[in-house]
């Protein structure tokens, strides 16, 4: 049996009303925690999600990030927006602590200033009200039992982000709708929503990750593998790079940059295929 849930428990047994979203009023975002991700990945147990939808047409995007803090959300729901096709005027979010202070629903300092970047307005949902995103909430049901549970294990990070695409459009597009006048499909409702085009670049946030330094001086980093110099083999190291940035740094741990490389496309140069040559990247 379904064991209890608050969240769920405190929506039970009231009124519900539908709440009519008109065309590029809204969209709805939401992380998604998908368990075991291939070990090749180096992700640990979970892979996690984030997935964005029209409000009105319920179309959706989402994209795949290492971790659910606020660099990794901003570069996540800069290229969800841009896989929607544009910015609605309100984002809605849960009570995630990277975009609001959970207790009170207020946007936090640092959050306020990306939305203003993209011109848009931020909508909280109320404390245990998830129903208010059932949009996004649907569409995390799609992406985790009919995509997620066919990934294969021997897929990188870039190539599952374009599995992930293509099943977008394929699938979660191809939904029929009623509207007046006849039937038509998300993907034709998606489209035909105003939405305003984004920022030329992605709001310039510094991402950081932590790698393992290999044994042949490679430090792996969105499918690539770029070269440091020798004697730091088995050694934990961070790879930085400010969003909208071409360049990417290698640094220690203390915060010593080792190296700068021009950052490639991901999965440019998969390890299969890079050996020493993804020091090409020098």
């Amino acid at each position: 049996m379904r064991p209890h849930c608050e969240p769920c428990q405190a929506s039970a047994g009231r009124d519900h009303a539908i709440i009519e979203h008109p065309p590029g009023a809204e969209s709805q975002f939401d992380w998604l925690e998908l368990p075991d991700p291939p070990t090749s990945w180096g992700w640990g147990a979970m892979a996690h999600l984030f997935v964005g939808a029209l409000s009105h047409s319920s179309k959706w995007r989402a994209v795949l990030a290492e971790s659910e803090d606020q660099p990794h959300l901003v570069e996540a729901l800069d290229g969800v927006v841009r896989r929607l096709g544009g910015c609605t005027k309100v984002w809605r979010f849960d009570r995630m602590a990277t975009v609001c202070h959970p207790a009170s629903g207020k946007i936090t300092a640092t959050f306020g200033p990306m939305a203003k970047y993209y011109g848009v307005d931020v909508a909280i949902c109320p404390s245990r009200h998830g129903n208010r995103k059932g949009v996004v909430k649907k569409g995390n049901h799609s992406l985790a039992q009919r995509w997620w549970r066919t990934l294969g294990d021997d897929v990188s990070v870039a190539q599952a982000q374009v599995g992930l695409d293509e099943f977008c459009a394929r699938v979660g597009d191809a939904r029929r709708r009623t509207v007046v006048g006849g039937r038509t499909t998300v993907g034709a409702l998606g489209t035909s929503e105003p939405l305003r085009t984004p920022p030329q670049l992605p709001y310039p946030v510094s991402l950081s990750v932590e790698r393992v330094v290999s044994a042949q001086a490679l430090v792996a980093f969105g499918g690539n593998f770029y070269s440091i110099g020798p004697g730091m083999s088995g050694a934990t190291v961070q790879v930085r790079r400010r969003l909208g940035d071409q360049m990417i740094e290698i640094l220690t741990v203390g915060g010593v940059v080792l190296a700068r490389h021009r950052r490639e496309p991901d999965g440019a140069r998969p390890s299969s295929t890079t050996g020493r040559r993804g020091s090409s990247c020098r």
